[in-house]
């Protein structure tokens, strides 16, 4: 007579996780059922035993399985007889540590688990470490010969063996099992359920890539082609880095499963309380909007108006999915929601972007991106593989040079005294001030905005230079909005405005002024 699989109810989802259970054991024989839980990924692990000496391993990968892990936070593994025998003759102490008296939820009739004798399992775990720490041994002279000869492409081949040497022992221990067949990047974004730590040692470049591993598969791309241009050298020191973090993590890992198994049982993870930020009202209306994985207030002030205080909080949002347009949106939701009482001048990228463009932002970032400025994170910090420098770029020397064209010819319109019409000054004085708000960031915070509202690029002038503040005056003196004036669909087929002259008169003054801080800029 077979008995039912039933799941503890400290489970939270156990009703649901012992009726699949309970179908896949009416097609496999399954001596036991454990449940453990990996306190590190806050999941828990069902591990079953089947008595098949061989598994497909079509059935390891089966639609159950993966709704168990996406909607019960549940891990499944199955393992044969043959993958109990190897894991306890490999030495690392998965079995052990998730396969014991205290996590055994279910034995078949006629079977009787029997704990493995620790003594000698730990003998093997010595073992199997001290193999692992043998062939580090072996790689790192050689990385140390490479690097006396500056042979680059060689070094990078001698840490993606490192990596992968890493990768392997980290899979045996958290997986009991590898998975050479795999790309290095497919088997770190398994591991990244199992061990959090990894997202913050390399950033994705894709969601299935990351910058790090891409660096060092150049040195493939670089010999195959014979090209050492194709070398990603920018990466070197990130490598470094991070084969020092990675390295100190497989330590910890192999700590974490002696430790483990040694605990006589097991205790609930109890999260604790945080306290409230000052912020809270702005984030909880940004990320119930959008998907934002850190947020770092780089600025704030305080705005006084109508006997009214309002906190404007200059913000940094690492998201994927926040376009222009909706930047713009954040900052009328975020004043309209608070009544008043926060504006926000928001700026948004991916962790990816920044990387992608580090080689010309790199300063502004590093500035920015600070624990002391982290007012939000979701899990884990994005990692950045800083390059050692930020290299030297133009491209705002030919912009201000553009915008100079630009202005010159919009005077030498304006000095025309037979000119009966202001026909299409609208649209040149839209893409003078436009330039200009550009520019100024890019010139004096290493930072160029993309194409965003106006408003928030003002913002960020007047962060950069509090004088900016002072043109306050000369927008108010205009009958119509400033900034929607300098948008630029508002003078593309129509002028927004009649600029009569007084109004002209006012204009001419707010750009020449801010010009004149941009000139001081290029001196």
């Amino acid at each position: 007579m077979s008995h039912k699989i039933i799941i503890p109810n400290t489970h939270p989802h156990h009703k649901r996780l012992a009726d699949s259970i309970n179908t896949f054991a009416g097609k496999f024989y399954i001596k036991y059922v454990f449940l453990s839980y990996l306190k590190s990924c806050q999941k828990h692990f069902l591990i079953i035993h089947i008595n098949n000496i061989n598994l497909p391993e079509e059935i390891r990968k089966s639609k159950w399985i993966k709704k168990a892990l996406k909607q019960f936070d549940t891990h499944i593994f199955i393992m044969d007889e043959l993958n109990v025998e190897l894991s306890l003759k490999q030495g690392s102490l998965f079995m052990d540590r998730h396969c014991n008296a205290s996590t055994l939820i279910y034995e078949k009739e006629e079977h009787q688990f029997t704990y493995p004798e620790l003594s000698k399992q730990f003998k093997r775990f010595r073992q199997f470490r001290e193999d692992y720490y043998r062939t580090r041994s072996l790689l790192e002279d050689e990385i140390d010969r490479a690097k006396e000869n500056d042979a680059l492409s060689m070094i990078y081949h001698l840490y993606l063996s490192l990596f992968e040497h890493y990768i392997y022992h980290l899979e045996i221990l958290c997986l009991g099992d590898y998975f050479a067949k795999g790309s290095l990047s497919e088997r770190i974004l398994r591991l990244e359920d199992f061990i959090p730590e990894l997202k913050a040692l390399m950033l994705k470049k894709t969601e299935n890539s990351y910058f790090i591993i891409d660096a060092l598969n150049s040195a493939k791309e670089a010999d195959k082609e014979q090209e050492p241009s194709y070398l990603k050298e920018e990466f070197k020191d990130a490598i470094f880095q991070t084969e020092e973090r990675l390295q100190n993590l497989v330590w910890e890992t192999f700590a974490e499963a002696k430790r483990e198994v040694k605990r006589s049982e097991q205790k609930l993870v109890l999260i604790e309380n945080k306290a409230v930020s000052p912020y809270e009202p702005v984030i909880t209306i940004l990320t119930k909007r959008f998907r934002i994985k850190e947020i770092f207030l780089f600025h704030q002030e305080e705005d006084y108006s109508e006997n009214k205080k309002t906190t404007v909080l200059y913000l940094l949002l690492i998201a994927s999915k926040i376009n222009n347009d909706s930047l713009f949106n954040i900052m009328q939701m975020v004043s309209k929601q608070t009544e008043g009482r926060f504006n926000v001048v928001p700026i948004a990228h991916s962790g990816a972007w920044i990387q992608e463009h580090l080689w010309v932002y790199q300063v502004f970032f590093q500035k920015v991106m600070t624990p002391k400025n982290l007012i939000f994170r979701t899990d884990f910090p994005t990692v950045i593989h800083w390059h050692r420098k930020q290299l030297n770029s133009d491209t705002c020397a030919v912009l201000y040079r553009d915008c100079k064209e630009l202005y010159d010819k919009y005077k030498l319109l304006r000095s025309q005294e037979m000119i009966q019409s202001d026909e299409g000054l609208g649209m040149i004085l839209t893409m003078l001030f436009y330039r200009i708000c550009v520019i100024f960031p890019y010139a004096t915070l290493d930072y160029r905005p993309n194409d965003i509202n106006i408003r928030i690029l003002w913002k960020l002038c007047e962060y950069a230079e509090p004088k900016i503040k002072d043109f306050g005056y000369l927008i108010k003196k205009l009958p119509f909005d400033f900034f929607e004036f300098n948008n630029p669909h508002k003078n593309l087929y129509k002028n927004f405005y009649h600029l009569q002259e007084e109004y002209l008169v006012i204009l001419d003054e707010l750009l020449q002024s801010f010009l004149d801080l941009v000139d001081k800029q290029f001196e």
